[in-house]
């Protein structure tokens, strides 16, 4: 039972709320989406669409760990792609509050997902697996977007777009019609193209993310450790746990720091009693 209950501690994580983010008044799919094509017959060329989100605009100020993006499809047609037609999300963070000013410089790629879509994908939502982490304190910019067809393939793609409302812009840039750089579809004459696209991820609450700023050092240690606090967090009891689940009471200083000299190598979990919570640290004893 003991060890069990040691097991237990080990894995004790932070359990944040899911929160899904977007843009689009209504997530129906549409066919207003536009796109960048030639060849004969029509083929897709390069295309890729921007949604940029202010995090503190959907009261997000914690940290927001993105679990996935979802985006419908409008049209697809892959002749020569029996595999499906390979679109890329890309989840960048920044600090920058005034998107497109300055992009790409003070974005930071955090994760990429190339996926084939196929033909039952078409006029459906897809949900497209991708986990980046971004701080409290920054913002989101999702890419969704393909690279250009080999010319006459006739392979080609829309994603879904409606003309429902949107709380900030769609913009899309293709080199292969000039759009260098990222644009509103208002300013290429489509101001109905409202990409469907949403955000799912999860935030911690205040204590949680609070707690999450208390550490241990060193660790490893030879027998002293010392603990630092966010100001804001006291520590109101502190015990430690040996690996045969055995509880030991420790006395820290007026610096949070103790010493664990005494006992024999290994590993340990240090319990603490704050203000904020209950928080269980991994210690390690050379």
């Amino acid at each position: 039972m003991k060890k069990i209950t040691l097991a237990i501690l080990l894995f004790i994580s932070f359990i944040g709320m899911s929160q899904t983010i977007s843009h689009s008044t209504s997530m129906d799919l549409g066919d207003t989406n536009v796109a960048c094509n030639g060849g004969t017959p029509s083929t897709s060329s390069d295309n890729r669409y921007f949604r940029f989100f202010q995090l503190n605009s959907f009261s997000i100020t914690s940290d927001y760990t993105i679990s996935s993006v979802q985006y419908g499809v409008q049209s697809l047609t892959i002749p020569t792609l029996p595999n499906g037609f390979p679109i890329t999300v890309k989840i960048y963070s920044t600090t920058n509050t005034n998107f497109p000013a300055g992009y790409p410089t003070g974005y930071t790629l955090l994760a990429t997902a190339t996926t084939n879509i196929l033909i039952s994908n078409v006029l459906s939502l897809v949900s497209i697996p991708i986990v980046a982490a971004i701080p409290a304190g920054s913002n989101v910019l999702v890419e969704v977007g393909y690279d250009a067809q080999t010319a006459n393939s006739g392979n080609r793609v829309f994603l879904s777009a409606n003309n429902l409302g949107q709380t900030a812009p769609t913009y899309i840039s293709s080199t292969g019609c000039a759009i260098n750089a990222p644009t509103t579809m208002a300013a290429i004459n489509f101001p109905n193209a409202h990409l469907v696209l949403s955000v799912t991820g999860t935030t911690l609450s205040v204590k949680e993310s609070i707690l999450q700023k208390v550490s241990v050092f060193p660790n490893p240690s030879k027998g002293k450790f010392t603990i630092d606090l966010p100001a804001s967090v006291s520590i109101e009891k502190a015990s430690l746990t040996d690996i045969t689940g055995k509880q030991m009471a420790i006395n820290l200083d007026v610096s949070n720091s103790f010493s664990i000299s005494e006992y024999n190598t290994g590993i340990y979990i240090l319990n603490l009693q704050t203000s904020e919570g209950v928080l269980n640290k991994r210690l390690i004893k050379e």
